[in-house]
C-alpha cells in the first residue's frame, strides 16, 4: 500500500483510515504499513513543494508558491504571463458576448457586458447605442438635432421643416397628391414628354425617349401616331386610299408628277384646262389634256400634229369646233393620225375630235370626223 504520490494522487488503498475498532494487523490496516505510506507522502509532498522561509500564513492574496533561483519556493506574485497572439477559430453562435478590456493597453483580462452582444448568424453587433459617425445605411428612428444628424435615414418620421411641394405643404407624416401644379414656359428644344402609367391614381410623372417636344418649333416628335388628325399633313402619307377622308382641294398648290395613280371607279379626278385658238395651232407638250375651242370663222382652221415632240403615251386633247370653220387635223415630223375612213377634218359646227397617243409619234384621232 505505499503511495503513489507525486505520479497520482492516493486513494483509500494507499491512505487507509482506521476506525477505534480497527486492529493494527486487520488487512490493509497493518499498523506499519499505514505509517509506511502516510509517512511516504508527506515526504514526497514536501519534496513537491521545497522549502523556504514564507507561510501561506504572509502571503499576499492571489500569491502563487514560485520556485526561486536559489531552488527554494516561496509565496510570491504569480509572474506576468500575457499573450501577444492568441488562436481563434469562427463561429456560429447567435448570441455572443463580446470582448471588452477596461484599458486601452496593459496586461488586462477580457471582460464582457450583456449590454454588447453579437450574432453570427445575421452579422449584426447591438448595443444600447453607438456613437461616432456611421457609413451605410440607418434603418429605423434617428433622433436628435439636425446638426448631430447627417447623411440618409431610410425612415424618417416628420420634416423638422415643412415644405411646399406644388402649393401643398409637406411635412413627411402623410402622402401629398397636388391637385395642381404651377408651371413655366420652356424655350428647350430638347423637351421629354411627362407619361403616367394609368388614367387616374396617385401616379408618379415617368418619360420615355420615344416621346420629346421642340419648344423652340413647337414640334411634338414620337415614332408614330395614332387617331384623327386636324391640319394640314407636310410629307409623305402612306396607307390605303380608304383611309384617307376629306381630302379635298381647290386647287393643286404645287406642280409634280403623279405616278401610279389606280382609280377604282368611286372617285374621279378632273383636270380641265380650255384654251380659245382663233387660228391655226400646233400643239406643245404644255398643252396635253387641253380642250381646245377652235372659234375661228368661215375657211379652214389647221390643227398641226408635230412627231418631233417627246409626246407621253396616253397623252389627250379635245378639239371643239365652236365656229364655222372647217377644223382639220395635219400630220408633221413622221407622225401618224389614224382615224376611221382616214378622215381628218371635223364634222361641222359644234361637233368636237380628239387625239389620243398610243405610243411614240402615233395617234388615234376619234370623235364626229368627215
Amino acid at each position: 500500500m505505499a503511495t503513489q504520490y507525486p505520479t497520482t494522487l492516493d486513494t483509500a488503498t494507499q491512505q487507509p483510515s482506521p476506525l477505534a475498532t480497527t486492529e493494527m494487523d486487520d488487512a490493509g490496516f497493518l499498523h506499519d504499513e499505514v505509517h509506511t505510506s502516510h509517512s511516504g507522502a508527506l515526504i514526497a509532498l514536501e519534496t513537491k513543494l521545497g522549502v523556504g522561509a514564507t507561510t501561506a500564513a504572509t502571503a499576499s492574496t492571489n500569491d502563487v508558491l514560485v520556485k526561486q533561483a536559489d531552488g527554494d519556493t516561496e509565496w510570491a506574485t504569480a509572474p506576468a504571463s500575457t499573450p501577444t497572439t492568441i488562436t481563434v477559430a469562427d463561429t456560429t453562435d447567435t448570441t455572443c458576448s463580446v470582448a471588452l478590456f477596461e484599458s486601452a493597453t496593459g496586461d488586462l483580462a477580457p471582460k464582457t457586458d450583456g449590454g454588447a452582444t453579437y450574432n453570427a448568424g445575421t452579422g449584426v453587433l447591438t448595443a444600447t447605442g453607438f456613437a461616432g459617425p456611421l457609413t451605410g445605411n440607418v434603418t429605423g428612428d434617428a433622433s436628435g438635432s439636425s446638426g448631430s444628424t447627417t447623411g440618409n435615414a431610410a425612415t424618417a418620421t416628420a420634416l423638422e421643416t415643412a415644405r411646399d411641394i406644388g402649393g401643398v405643404s409637406f411635412d413627411g407624416t402623410a402622402a401629398i397628391v397636388p391637385g395642381t401644379i404651377t408651371v413655366a414656359d420652356t424655350t428647350d428644344t430638347t423637351c421629354s414628354v411627362a407619361l403616367f402609367e394609368s388614367a387616374t391614381g396617385d401616379l408618379a410623372p415617368k418619360t420615355d425617349g420615344g416621346a420629346t417636344y421642340n419648344a423652340g418649333t413647337g414640334t411634338l416628335t414620337a415614332t408614330g401616331f395614332a387617331g384623327p388628325l386636324t391640319g394640314n399633313v407636310t410629307g409623305n402619307a402612306s396607307g390605303t386610299a380608304a383611309t384617307v377622308t376629306g381630302a379635298a382641294q381647290s386647287a393643286i398648290t404645287s406642280v409634280g408628277t403623279m405616278t401610279g395613280l389606280a382609280v377604282d371607279g368611286t372617285s374621279q379626278l378632273y383636270e380641265c384646262v380650255t384654251e380659245d385658238i382663233p387660228g391655226n395651232k400646233t400643239p406643245a407638250l404644255a398643252d396635253a389634256g387641253k380642250v381646245f375651242y377652235c372659234s375661228q370663222s368661215g375657211s379652214t382652221q389647221t390643227i398641226t400634229i408635230d412627231g418631233s415632240l417627246s409626246w407621253p403615251v396616253g397623252t389627250q386633247m379635245v378639239f371643239v369646233a365652236s365656229n364655222t370653220s372647217t377644223v382639220t387635223f395635219a400630220e408633221s415630223n413622221s407622225t401618224s393620225l389614224d382615224s376611221k375612213d382616214d378622215n381628218k377634218s371635223i364634222d361641222g359646227q359644234y361637233a368636237s375630235a380628239a387625239l389620243i397617243n398610243y405610243g411614240s409619234n402615233t395617234w388615234f384621232l376619234i370623235g364626229a370626223l368627215a
